[in-house]
């Protein structure tokens, strides 16, 4: 049986690999880091780029010391590699004034990228691969039906107008009777001495995905001017 290598002079420990290795360490975590960047993330380019990289060269490092001395076990400097990626993954997990915990694809992707890296680092190209096509996957497209069939938003703001006369009396009986609370409640200029201008901070513990269309029909009350979400 014939075996195809493809990468198969990529393989051994010369500076052709290892330039080869250390490129596309950039080229994989820049990528996954541009992304998050473009999301404006904790951690963007340089983050996953460095990160990348440094995951690569210490798998070559470990390949250079086994391979020139006899000594040492190669898996050894990755395990250190993930278990530190931890903290940097960690700064990158924050808990807003709302209780919301934000972050944490972030921090996935920062782990990922480094497991990313290991491989490439190790020579093990095929996997460096298809790990760089699953993760772009998984943040384009899979972010796309997790924001449109599962992710359901607990918390929201809006703008709104009502008559001064009638007050907001009307309007916040109408998102209690959808189960949502008003944190906050911020008076704005509205332009007319008859007209109530304010900014609304909403946030419920049982969100239903209809809600913030239903939130909409609060257009028809008579007390409402315009509405904004």
């Amino acid at each position: 049986m014939i075996q195809l290598d493809v990468f198969g002079d990529l393989r051994d420990l010369n500076l052709l690999s290892v330039c080869v290795r250390i490129a596309l360490a950039m080229l994989f975590g820049g990528t996954i880091g541009f992304e998050r960047g473009l999301r404006q993330r904790a951690a963007g380019l340089r983050t996953h780029m460095l990160l990348c990289v440094g995951a690569a060269s210490t798998m070559l490092v470990s390949q250079y010391i086994y391979a020139s001395y006899g000594v040492g076990d190669p898996s050894r400097l990755s395990a250190q590699v993930l278990s530190g990626i931890g903290f940097l993954g960690a700064g990158t997990i924050i808990i807003t004034r709302r209780n919301q915990i934000k972050g944490l694809t972030t921090a996935a992707t920062l782990w990922a990228t480094a497991c990313m890296g290991l491989a490439v680092g190790s020579g093990f190209l095929e996997c460096a691969i298809v790990m760089y096509l699953a993760i772009i996957i998984i943040l384009l497209v899979v972010n796309i039906l997790d924001n449109k069939y599962l992710k359901i938003d607990t918390s929201t703001s809006m703008y709104l107008e009502v008559k001064r006369e009638a007050g907001l009396g009307d309007a916040i009986q109408f998102i209690h009777e959808l189960g949502w609370t008003v944190r906050e409640i911020k008076e704005f200029p509205s332009g007319r001495p008859d007209v109530l201008a304010v900014r609304m901070d909403l946030e419920t513990d049982q969100a239903l995905r209809d809600d913030l269309e239903a939130m909409k029909l609060m257009k028809e009350l008579d007390s409402v001017v315009r509405l904004e979400m």
